[in-house]
């Protein structure tokens, strides 16, 4: 993990502003960044329990931001909910209890802290940096355009909290309403452009729609395998779901972050049966591999259903062409209950 003396500066200038105090997490502010992109920033704690600044690049990590604002209570999260959780990119800058620090990191943190006569505050007080990436395991930072990146994020932000105590809110661009940005966009928000020697001129900026997910349609052009399912025999209906399994997984390095292993969870609803098609994989660089391994169950299995039914985007993208090629007929429902009851018994196993 990288941690750099540039990115613990700014952190913990950062913390002692306390800018937690004057804004919400919904009085967001956008900077440009170094490579020409634009950032943008939420700061948490106004409630007084979790303090951070959160770091979203671009229109797509900003759709992080927007969809947070409908995860709910994590002890009561949903499939859906959970889904979204996954797919989240965004950079924190957390301040927690040294017990909750890893040890590795917490050295290098004290050390640099006694170096510079730094006191560390007991109360939420050290800086841990935490990368989110979709489908991957919340991780350190592990590149080098990340801990940039955090940095001038951090500076961005303690430059806002000089601005905020002389003058006055809305002046600086702020919505004194408080009011949340929107899946819509066009709210108009801060925009602060770094001059060079660590000033900042300020303007304002419209903040970016909701980018929507682009689910994976790949091709399934395996003829072997779809010669075999052909000429199955066929019979019934199945079921069919396409997630990931909340147990994260290391990869083939050590050097790789976890990720969340993708899982095909089959019912039949006729007689109950249910049997998940695991994978440990990470489907998102190659779902090709998952309907490799749905077309092997079903030779095994030798017969194949006469109809699969979905009722999410994803899975019905990942199944379209492979349904396609092997001549199962593929449908769209609007709910399946049994399937869902089977998926949330799942995720509970894992959860509890």
């Amino acid at each position: 993990m990288i941690i750099t003396a540039h990115m613990l500066a700014a952190a913990f200038h950062f913390r002692s502003t306390s800018l937690w105090e004057i804004l919400t997490d919904s009085d967001v502010f956008a900077f440009r960044l170094s490579d020409g992109e634009t950032g943008y920033c939420s700061v948490m704690g106004n409630a007084g329990e979790h303090f951070a600044l959160g770091f979203y690049k671009g229109a797509k990590g900003f759709s992080t931001y927007l969809k947070s604002l409908t995860i709910g209570n994590m002890g009561s999260v949903d499939n859906e909910e959970l889904e979204t959780i996954m797919t989240l990119d965004c950079i924190n800058c957390d301040f927690m209890p040294a017990a909750n620090i890893n040890a590795k990191v917490k050295k290098v943190i004290r050390e640099y802290a006694n170096t510079h006569g730094l006191k560390i505050s007991r109360s939420n007080g050290w800086p841990d940096f935490t990368r989110h990436q979709p489908y991957m395991m919340p991780y350190g930072i592990t590149h080098e355009e990340d801990a940039r990146d955090i940095t001038e994020a951090l500076c961005a932000a303690i430059a806002v909290a000089e601005e905020v105590a002389n003058q006055e809110f809305e002046t600086l661009g702020f919505d004194v309403e408080g009011n949340y940005p929107t899946v819509k966009g066009g709210k108009s928000v801060p925009y602060l452009i770094p001059n060079g020697d660590g000033t900042y001129q300020w303007s304002t900026t419209k903040l970016p729609a909701l980018v929507k997910v682009k689910h994976a349609a790949p091709k399934f052009s395996n003829d072997i395998l779809i010669n075999k399912l052909k000429a199955l025999p066929v019979a019934g209906t199945l079921q069919l779901r396409f997630g990931h399994i909340p147990a994260p997984t290391m990869g083939n390095s050590t050097d790789e972050v976890p990720y969340f292993p993708s899982l095909i969870l089959c019912t039949e609803p006729e007689t109950g049966y249910i049997f998940p098609i695991a994978s440990m994989e990470n489907l998102e660089k190659n779902p090709v591999s998952a309907l490799v391994e749905l077309a092997n169950t079903f030779c095994r299995n030798a017969y194949k259903p006469r109809r699969i039914q979905v009722e999410d985007d994803k899975t019905e993208f990942l199944l379209k062409d492979f349904c396609h090629q092997c001549g199962i007929v593929l449908s769209r429902e609007r709910t399946l209950p049994a399937l869902n009851e089977a998926w949330n018994a799942l995720l509970e196993n894992f959860l509890s």
